[in-house]
C-alpha cells in the first residue's frame, strides 16, 4: 500500500470513528467501551491503571496527548490490520477521498505555504524533513517510527 494511501486510511479512521475528538467515549448496549481518537476498545487498556494489551490506562486515551493513543492504535494495526475497526471496513476501506484531501494540507507537504505563520528557517527545514520522512516510511506516523 503506498504511503499516501496508508496515511489516508488513518485519517479516514480518525474522522469516521471519533470525528477527530480525543475525548470521544462510547458505551455500546452490550457494555463494550471505546476510548479516544481511535475508539480503542477496553480490551487494549485498563480502567484506573495501566493494563490491557497496550499496557495503558483507558483514561489516558481520552486526553489531548495522542502519542500513547497512536502507539496503541499502531499495535492494534500490526496485530489485526485496519479491519479490526468495523467502521474502517464499512466507511474507509474503499474511500480515496481522504487520501486526495491530504494533499490539500499545506503544512504536510510544504510548511512555508502557511502565510499566517512566520517561522525560523530551521523550523521550516525540520517540518519539511518530517513531512518527507512521513511520506517515505510506511510505518512512520505522527513522527514516531514503529517496529514491525
Amino acid at each position: 500500500m503506498p504511503t499516501d494511501v496508508f496515511f489516508g486510511h488513518w485519517v479516514c479512521l480518525i474522522e469516521k470513528v471519533s470525528n477527530r475528538d480525543t475525548k470521544a467515549f462510547e458505551v455500546t448496549p452490550s457494555g463494550k467501551k471505546f476510548y479516544g481518537l481511535y475508539q480503542i476498545p477496553s480490551r487494549w487498556c485498563r480502567e484506573g491503571k495501566k493494563g490491557g494489551d497496550c499496557n495503558i490506562a483507558c483514561e489516558s486515551l481520552l486526553d489531548d496527548d495522542i502519542r500513547d493513543d497512536t502507539a496503541c492504535a499502531v499495535k492494534i494495526f500490526h496485530r489485526e490490520g485496519f479491519k479490526y475497526w468495523t467502521q474502517w471496513s464499512a466507511r474507509c476501506k474503499n474511500d480515496n477521498f481522504i487520501t486526495k484531501e491530504i494533499y490539500k494540507c499545506p503544512d504536510l507537504l510544504s510548511p512555508r505555504t502557511s502565510p499566517e505563520r512566520i517561522m525560523h528557517s530551521d523550523t521550516l527545514r525540520a517540518r519539511r524533513r518530517f513531512a518527507r520522512s512521513t511520506l517515505q516510511s510506511r510505518y512512520s506516523f505522527f513522527g514516531l517510527q514503529w517496529l514491525e
